[in-house]
């Protein structure tokens, strides 16, 4: 990857346009996506993350549930990341399901890793990128 790109941080123009977007109808619905792996070899989709803080009250949201299930519906993967800078502890979720109607939505996640180090994060992304590549589909 290009050296420079590794160096990007977030773009205050991209979250200045996420909060002009709520500036307009209040029917217009949308889901940010915080993260998502993609491999080269084959090209595709490897898995979403949304980032949460650990410690915080952030939920998944009615919009992020819609998103997510139409992921799985086409056979990606969604997890919750749960951690704080300097990410050196991570949470991480399985997202299996969700029902977005009811307010807050109802979600079916499965705790993968639980408060593990950052190079056990890294071990276990290393492993999906592995099976992705190997053509392997996980299972729900």
């Amino acid at each position: 990857m290009d050296g420079k790109k590794r160096e990007l941080r977030g773009s205050p123009n991209r979250d200045a346009f996420k909060q002009w977007h709520k500036t307009l109808s209040n029917k217009f619905y949308a889901s940010d996506l915080d993260f998502v792996l993609v491999e080269k070899y084959p090209p595709g989709i490897v898995a979403v993350f949304d980032y949460k803080l650990s410690g915080s009250l952030d939920s998944v949201s009615f919009a992020e549930v819609i998103a997510y299930n139409a992921f799985l519906d086409w056979g990606v993967p969604v997890y919750i990341v749960w951690s704080q800078e300097p990410f050196d502890r991570f949470t991480i979720q399985k997202f299996k399901s969700g029902d977005w109607k009811p307010d807050p939505p109802i979600v079916d996640l499965d705790t993968l890793l639980l408060d593990v180090p950052a190079e056990t994060f890294e071990e276990w992304e290393a492993n999906l990128r592995r099976v992705y590549r190997k053509g392997i589909k996980l299972v729900a």
